[in-house]
């Protein structure tokens, strides 16, 4: 119930869903086939943004599929043979070609809203390469119609055809063993627990300040046994009331989270104490891509849930490094290698993307997983008094994804891929939210970055990259970090400020850099 100017207005359903219809231009007659497909949905209480009805003479085609892809709950991508091409050649320019979804769009806005729908000749089932893990609905003909348009309007309304029954009561309760779990120490008064994470950071603080190593150790056995038997019950408990739901995925990374949170708090109390016994961190990665007993069927979202779990690992330790003056332990973490739980090849940390910024638990939208970040210390008030406050934490963690954004530029001049700076249009696989602080925070943030230039000047010169090749290419690097800030969020004047595009005018670095001629691009 609503209530406007004294009147009341019952209010008997909950909002519509919104699609926005993505497809080419092929023919008249697909034309049309996507009109009926669209009034179908209307007609199934779907409310659907279409170029045919919206758009009129003098519009802007661009501006429209922007803003319906942004206002939209769910985006319909129809894949002709035809539109699966020129998603993939990156097509996207003049006129009608503008609304198709390129596979850059889908990078930087995560594939959670995208919904591949197929409609091919000769039982082809062609999908964009950016979708290509996605699940889809087949419209062709030869196809049953009527159950895959089910199938796709459940999708959209969010009503799966099979619901996973509730959990039921062990017959053998009688006859079980209660498994033992690690007493958790009595916490300070008025300090909250936190499933211990806030206790077992303090004890191991105080170990690694006393230089204890068999101690720290001890803390570490304990947090390690009560994390990983919070994780599987975590995941015992979340499994029987799944709805797959997206509004469901960022409280169940929080309690994910939670689950691990003792295991975590005693690391990052070993990489505070900036000792050498203590710091190295970089193996609880393989610990968490891996816990113990881990089922790898199931829901998803749940079954890797140790991607984000590393996500949140990779930005609390690659702050607490910038924090603590230890830019190089940040800048090795990111460039580790680490196996994923399905995989047999190697991967590097930052250029995997589930890992630096689009966690599927937190809907593979890059944004949202930034704000999961910056919320972490109301949630887990120990990271607070790990880090001074708020605003402290803040500060680090967008210093840290400034360097991250250096790092992917060092990758493409070490690999001699510098050709692919031309013109400022380059994709970019680290999300650069963590710009989006506020204003009186970035300089505290690029004081942390630039704290010990020698120290930053390491992270290129450690890969056979020169501060003056750096320095070369930085004027188109910052071009495409721009760009994309710009892409994502739509405005420039009062949009996040790139508050390290004058590196290289710093008197540090300036110095080491010769007259050159023009930049690149």
């Amino acid at each position: 119930m609503t209530v406007d100017g004294g009147n009341f207005e019952l209010k008997s359903e909950v909002t519509p869903p919104r699609v926005f219809i993505s497809y080419s231009h092929d023919t008249p007659a697909h034309k049309k086939w996507v009109g009926e497909l669209a009034s179908k949905l209307v007609g199934n209480g779907v409310e659907v943004l279409l170029d045919q009805w919206e758009i009129g003479l003098g519009d802007d085609i661009p501006k429209f599929m922007e803003k319906a892809v942004a206002e939209a709950d769910c985006v319909l991508m129809i894949c002709s043979e035809s539109y699966v091409r020129k998603a993939d050649e990156g097509k996207g320019g003049a006129g009608y070609e503008a609304m198709i979804v390129t596979g850059e769009l889908v990078r930087d806005l995560g594939t959670a809203k995208f919904v591949p729908v197929i409609r091919q000749e000769n039982g082809t089932q062609m999908v964009p390469k950016s979708m290509s893990t996605r699940f889809f609905a087949n419209l062709s003909e030869g196809q049953n119609y009527d159950e895959q348009f089910d199938m796709l309007l459940r999708k959209i309304h969010k009503v799966p055809k099979y619901k996973k029954p509730a959990l039921g009561k062990n017959p053998f309760t009688g006859e079980v063993t209660p498994i033992a779990t690690v007493p958790a120490a009595v916490n300070a008064p008025g300090l909250p627990v936190e499933g211990g994470a806030a206790q077992f950071y303090r004890r191991a603080s105080q170990a690694a300040h006393n230089n204890d190593l068999l101690e720290w150790r001890r803390v570490l056995k304990e947090a390690r046994q009560l994390s990983w038997q919070q994780l599987k019950n975590w995941r015992t408990n979340y499994e029987a009331s799944i709805d797959q739901n997206q509004s469901t995925l960022q409280p169940m990374a929080d309690g994910g989270f939670e689950a691990v949170s003792p295991l975590v708090a005693v690391v990052l109390a070993g990489v505070e104490s900036t000792q050498d016994k203590f710091k190295n961190q970089v193996e609880i990665v393989d610990e968490l891509l891996a816990p113990p007993d881990w089922n790898r069927g199931g829901y998803a979202a749940v079954v890797d849930f140790p991607n984000t779990l590393v996500y949140i690992y990779q930005a609390l330790h690659g702050a607490l490094c910038l924090d603590t003056g230890q830019l190089n332990l940040a800048a090795q973490l990111a460039r580790s290698q680490f196996r994923h739980q399905h995989g047999i090849k190697k991967t590097i940390l930052i250029e995997d993307r589930n890992w630096v910024g689009w966690a599927e638990a937190i809907n593979e939208n890059c944004t949202e997983c930034w704000k999961f970040l910056t919320l972490l210390p109301e949630k887990h008030p120990w990271l607070s008094e790990m880090f001074g406050g708020r605003d402290d934490y803040l500060a680090a963690l967008s210093a840290y994804y400034a360097l991250l954004n250096i790092l992917e530029m060092t990758g493409i001049v070490a690999n001699n891929q510098t050709h692919l700076l031309k013109g400022g249009e380059l994709h970019l696989d680290v999300p650069l939210c963590g710009f989006s602080i506020r204003r009186e925070l970035t300089t505290r943030a690029y004081r942390m970055l630039t704290r010990d230039k020698n120290e930053l000047k390491k992270v290129w010169e450690d890969v056979g990259v020169s501060t003056a090749n750096m320095a070369v290419y930085w004027p188109a690097w910052v071009k495409s970090s721009e760009n994309w800030l710009a892409q994502v969020y739509r405005r420039s004047m009062f949009g996040p400020d790139l508050y390290h595009r004058d590196l290289f005018d710093e008197p540090g670095f300036r110095a080491l850099v010769p007259k050159i001629g023009a930049a690149v691009g």
